[in-house]
């Protein structure tokens, strides 16, 4: 059975400029709430990470993308229909990071990647998602803007 990814969900994207040589960024986050008849929708999906050309990126350990995730908050005394804000964020386990590798004549090409949808030890996916964004020193960024979308899965 092949699969298929469907195309991105523009109400579950979020979009964030590079930040400064030597500095890091956190993205808006994205939740992944699902609400029926799509309830488990979030199980069957990834979210794609679209990055353009960075010229600068020609020296260093190259731009990293991490994901980090967290659960409702069950401490907040929201009061219904409110939704709940997030709790704390965490490096879900197994970790999961991006690094886009310096290349020394031009910088890096534009490039599409994935991440799978992070569980707690329970099996159960994070409700919120976002990500840290880090550019080593010596990579000047122009504030190219990277794109995190949840995509589905489909099969064949």
């Amino acid at each position: 059975m092949a699969i298929q990814i469907a195309p991105a969900d523009v109400n579950l994207s979020v979009n964030m400029p590079l930040p400064a040589a030597a500095n890091n960024n956190t993205t808006p986050v994205l939740d992944l709430q699902a609400i029926a008849p799509n309830s488990c929708a979030w199980q069957l999906g990834r979210i794609k990470v679209t990055v353009p050309a960075l010229p600068e990126n020609n020296t260093g350990a190259g731009i990293t993308f991490a994901i980090q995730a967290a659960p409702v908050s069950l401490t907040s005394q929201v009061k219904a229909p409110a939704l709940p804000p997030p709790g704390v964020f965490v490096t879900p386990n197994p970790s999961q990071t991006i690094t886009i590798a310096a290349v020394a004549n031009g910088g890096s090409l534009a490039g599409v990647y994935y991440f799978t949808i992070p569980s707690d030890a329970n099996g159960s996916s994070y409700q919120f998602i976002q990500f840290l964004q880090t550019v080593p020193a010596g990579v000047v960024t122009q504030g190219e803007v990277i794109s995190y979308a949840f995509v589905s899965e489909m099969g064949n």
